[in-house]
């Protein structure tokens, strides 16, 4: 493939929406061809092994200089993206990179608003070595972005050794979001991921309602697509469909209102309901077993709602066996296999709650390792070193 003819190559700028304020938090460069009216991805000459780094570099920095020298001259509070393949970052394209740095501080862009995307696409054979040159950025005060995230060879070591503000979801695991639920619940694993880890998701490809609804229900705090427009020649605070996001937003600000509330409510119930039925449980402390016809009978007597139950010491040791109990309201008993539930996120949030004084805790939905089934906890103090555990069918609280 031939290098693209410089005259005709300019940045185009797809915004990127906060979620949070619904409105343009940052704009995306895009390399594109224009001529004769016509415009022309240069996506397929960024990606052709056959064009080496060095004509690929002659094109990024070209497209790059250009779109800096717009976004100085636009004044836009908004941030810039701009993608960085690693391999035009290692020893290669260093000298490049200082040219580009020497452009942003000569236009006085402040480094907190240029956003570097690395590619999360190539395999870095020296990873070490890529994560010190990109630390220089970060010293110099700009913002780090890992994209396409879930697309070819992803690694969440990339995410330890270059510790970004932002990763990026790709494209194809948002559209797979549509008819795969699996795929849906690694996108909420990667934002609660996020939340420990200190970075932000950015949805990117989005392009149906439903996948904005999605994407949004996954917490993912940046949303990027032709939902909201294509890349455009010039960065433009207007896009479509901000009234869709408030809507969306609007919803489930209300479900999450009538969620907690409902919560509160089936929680109350849950701690009237095992009040009742305390007593079946003896007031044994130490290591003493809780004696087994006791939990038998309190199992047998929960209302249908509850699949399970079992009894812990404030460290999360099983100390009792598991009582299952079935649709028929049949309770079946499995043996206890010492099981260590502190390491579970719902327990060890439980136990924070339980230890403020409060009797009772209802755990958000989560899901059981043995069934694969969703569920939710409620914890109950039976005496100081006792919790009854009793999981609950997921739908209720949905």
């Amino acid at each position: 493939m031939n290098i693209p003819d410089l005259r005709y190559a300019v940045p185009f700028f797809q915004p990127i929406i906060a979620v949070d304020s619904v409105d343009v938090f940052a704009y995306e460069v895009l390399a594109r061809e224009v001529r004769d009216g016509k415009v022309k991805s240069l996506g397929p000459f960024f990606e052709d092994p056959r064009v080496s780094n060095a004509d690929k570099l002659v094109v990024d920095r070209h497209i790059r200089a250009l779109a800096l020298k717009e976004f100085a001259d636009s004044g836009s509070d908004a941030k810039l993206f701009m993608n960085m393949k690693p391999s035009w970052i290692t020893a290669q394209g260093q000298k490049d990179e200082g040219a580009v740095l020497s452009l942003i501080e000569t236009l006085g862009l402040d480094p907190g608003l240029i956003v570097i995307e690395v590619t999360e696409e190539e395999l870095l054979s020296e990873l070490d070595e890529f994560s010190r040159l990109v630390a220089n950025y970060r010293r110099r005060g700009y913002l780090l972005a890992i994209d396409d995230f879930g697309k070819g060879a992803s690694s969440i070591e990339r995410i330890a050794c270059i510790t970004p503000d932002i990763v990026k979801i790709d494209s194809s695991i948002v559209q797979r979001m549509d008819s795969h639920r699996s795929f849906f619940d690694i996108c909420q694993a990667m934002t609660a991921f996020g939340d420990i880890s200190g970075f932000d998701l950015l949805f990117e490809g989005v392009e149906t309602a439903y996948q904005l609804e999605r994407c949004v229900a996954a917490r993912g705090k940046y949303l990027q697509g032709y939902v909201f427009s294509k890349a455009r020649e010039k960065m433009d605070a207007e896009f479509e469909n901000r009234n869709l996001l408030d809507s969306i937003l609007s919803i489930r600000t209300r479900r999450s209102l009538a969620s907690i509330r409902l919560r509160n409510e089936f929680s109350a119930e849950m701690e009237r309901i095992v009040n009742d039925l305390q007593e079946l449980v003896p007031k044994r402390t130490g290591d003493d077993l809780i004696a087994p016809d006791a939990l038998l009978a309190l199992a047998g007597a929960l209302p249908y709602y509850c699949v399970r139950c079992f009894v812990c010491d404030m460290r999360g040791r099983q100390l009792s066996h598991l009582y299952q109990i079935g649709a028929d309201g049949k309770v079946s008993v499995r043996g206890n296999d010492g099981s260590q539930w502190l390491f579970r996120d719902f327990f060890a949030q439980g136990l924070g709650v339980l230890r403020n004084g409060n009797p009772g805790y209802l755990s958000e939905i989560h899901k059981d390792v043995e069934t694969k089934g969703n569920v939710a906890t409620y914890m109950h103090v039976l005496t100081d070193d006792r919790l009854l555990c009793v999981d609950i069918i997921s739908t209720l609280l949905a």
